[in-house]
């Protein structure tokens, strides 16, 4: 219904597309408790956060004075700190590393003063896996490449809020809440790489820039 309006509507309203670029703080939430092998054993493991970053391109398409449609392709690094719960005679700490290409598909409310807020479903196109696992006590460095153990699409939500000055550079802050399990690991695959077990979710705030090239509004609330 989103695409059937934007159609009806571009004829007349202003398209504008624009860049976007931030911070990540993402997290991997799990269904179950949190284990790894490390050296032939089994450690308990816990998830902390992991700061990356995102960025990309956008369309704003107007749909109405105060409802516009927002498409994005970003590319995205995610993941979470892996960190053993309890004291074991060998253990290791991982890094987790997901890197995607996420495409928000957005419906958005402006206020007047510029103030917005953003919801709508995102699809995630996984491009690499990557994880380092350090040895307490040791001094290397192990390092795995399991995009196999993971899916090639994620399905999350986005909730988000902003503000868009009238120079055309905004900023938000958004929260995607992960929809669906992306784990595909196998009994195999978990003893021979230390992934994930159970289910596992993406977890991720962002907090961003952005610039629509146009028309500045100041100039636009001049002419009107």
């Amino acid at each position: 219904m989103i695409f059937v309006c934007a159609s009806i509507t571009t004829a007349s309203a202003q398209v504008e597309f624009g860049l976007k670029g931030g911070l990540n703080e993402s997290e991997i939430m799990t269904s179950d408790q949190q284990f790894v092998v490390v050296n032939g054993n089994t450690q308990q493991l816990r998830n902390f956060p992991r700061v990356g970053f995102h960025g990309g391109v956008l369309v704003s398409i107007p749909l109405s004075k105060k409802f516009s449609f927002q498409p994005e392709a970003m590319f995205s690094t995610q993941g979470a700190n892996g960190k053993p719960t309890l004291g074991y005679l060998v253990s290791a700490t991982e890094e987790y590393r997901f890197n995607y290409i996420d495409v928000p598909l957005l419906l958005k409310y402006t206020f007047p003063s510029g103030l917005f807020l953003e919801t709508g479903p995102q699809i995630g196109y996984l491009v690499s896996v990557d994880i380092d696992e350090d040895v307490v006590g040791s001094y290397y460095t192990s390092h795995y490449h399991p995009k196999s153990q993971y899916k090639s699409t994620d399905l999350s939500w986005a909730l988000g809020a902003g503000y868009l000055s009238p120079v055309n550079i905004g900023f938000d802050i958004r929260y995607n809440l992960g929809l669906t399990d992306f784990s595909n690991g196998s009994p195999a695959g978990m003893q021979s790489t230390p992934v994930q077990n159970g289910s596992v979710r993406n977890s991720v705030i962002q907090i961003g820039v952005f610039y629509l090239f146009g028309k500045p509004r100041i100039a636009a609330r001049r002419e009107s």
